[in-house]
C-alpha cells in the first residue's frame, strides 16, 4: 500500500473507533473493530492503543525504514453515552469490510450515515426513564401508587437532564442538579397526597441517573487487563454517582432539619 492509502485506511479505522468510543463500546470492542479494519484494508505494519477518551493509531507501508514514511492518527473522545445501535451498525460494517462487501470509500460513506444518525429520540429516552422508575419502584416494594409518582418524577425531571447535557456542565453538577430536582418532587408528593413511601419514589426515580454501564465497562476493562481505561470509567461512575448522592441527601438533609419530613 502507497502512504495516500494508509493514510485513508487509518483515518477511517479511526473514526470508526471514535464513534464506537462515543457510543459506549468498551475498549477491548473498540481495538477489535480497528484491528479487523486494518487488517481487512490490507494494512500490516501499525501499532493502537486506546483509552476511554483517546484514540492512537500510528502506520506506515511494508516497504518503508523503520520511524520513516510513518502516519500517525490521534482522536479525541471528550465525551459518551450509550448507543448500542450505533455499536452495531459500527460492527455490521466491520464484517461487511472483512467479508469484502465494502471497500474504503463505501466504508467512509456509511460511517458518515451512522454518524449523521441521531441517537434515540427524546420522548422515547423520557419514556424510557419513566418506565425505569416506575418499575424500579415496585421492584423494591412500593405500591401501585409510588411507581406511579416514581414514574411521573423520573420522567419530569429527565426532561432537565437531557437539556443539561447539551450543555458543558459537568457530570458532578449536572446529576446533582437532577438530584435534587427529583428530592424536590418525591418530597412534595410525599407531603400533598397521603400513603406515599418516599423512599420508594425516590429509589424507583433515581434509577435512570445510576451510571451501570459506565460500572459494568469500567470492570470489564480491568478484567482485560485496560487497566487505565478501566479506571477512567470507574472514575467516571463514582463522580456521577457522587452528584446523584449529593443532590438527593442535602436536600432530604434540609427538609428533615426544617421539620418537613
Amino acid at each position: 500500500m502507497n502512504g495516500k492509502e494508509i493514510k485513508k485506511a487509518v483515518d477511517i479505522s479511526a473514526r470508526a473507533g471514535s464513534l464506537l468510543l462515543k457510543a459506549g463500546a468498551d475498549i477491548t470492542r473498540v481495538e477489535d473493530t480497528i484491528n479487523h479494519m486494518m487488517r481487512s484494508f490490507g494494512v500490516k505494519k501499525y501499532d493502537i492503543f486506546t483509552i476511554t477518551n483517546g484514540i492512537f493509531i500510528s502506520a506506515s507501508a511494508d516497504d518503508a525504514p523503520e520511524g520513516m514514511g510513518d502516519y500517525t492518527r490521534i482522536c479525541e473522545v471528550p465525551k459518551n453515552s450509550s448507543d448500542l445501535g450505533k455499536v452495531d451498525m459500527i460492527n455490521t460494517l466491520s464484517r461487511d469490510i472483512e467479508a469484502g462487501k465494502c471497500d474504503m470509500d463505501g466504508a467512509a460513506a456509511r460511517l458518515d450515515g451512522i454518524e449523521k444518525a441521531g441517537g434515540y429520540p427524546k420522548i422515547m429516552s423520557l419514556a424510557a426513564a419513566a418506565v425505569a422508575s416506575g418499575a424500579f419502584s415496585f421492584l423494591f416494594g412500593g405500591g401501585p401508587v409510588d411507581a406511579l409518582l416514581a414514574a411521573l418524577i423520573g420522567f419530569s425531571y429527565y426532561i432537565l437532564f437531557i437539556k443539561l447535557n447539551e450543555t458543558k456542565l459537568s457530570k458532578l453538577l449536572t446529576n446533582g442538579i437532577c438530584g435534587c430536582i427529583l428530592a424536590l418532587l418525591s418530597v412534595a408528593c410525599f407531603k400533598l397526597l397521603p400513603g406515599v413511601n418516599l423512599d420508594k419514589v425516590i429509589i424507583g426515580a433515581i434509577m435512570p441517573l445510576i451510571p451501570g454501564v459506565s460500572f459494568v465497562n469500567s470492570v470489564r476493562d480491568i478484567a482485560a487487563g485496560d487497566y487505565i481505561s478501566g479506571a477512567i470509567r470507574m472514575i467516571d461512575a463514582i463522580v456521577i454517582a457522587s452528584g446523584i448522592a449529593l443532590g438527593v441527601g442535602v436536600t432530604i438533609l434540609i427538609f428533615a432539619r426544617v421539620g418537613v419530613i
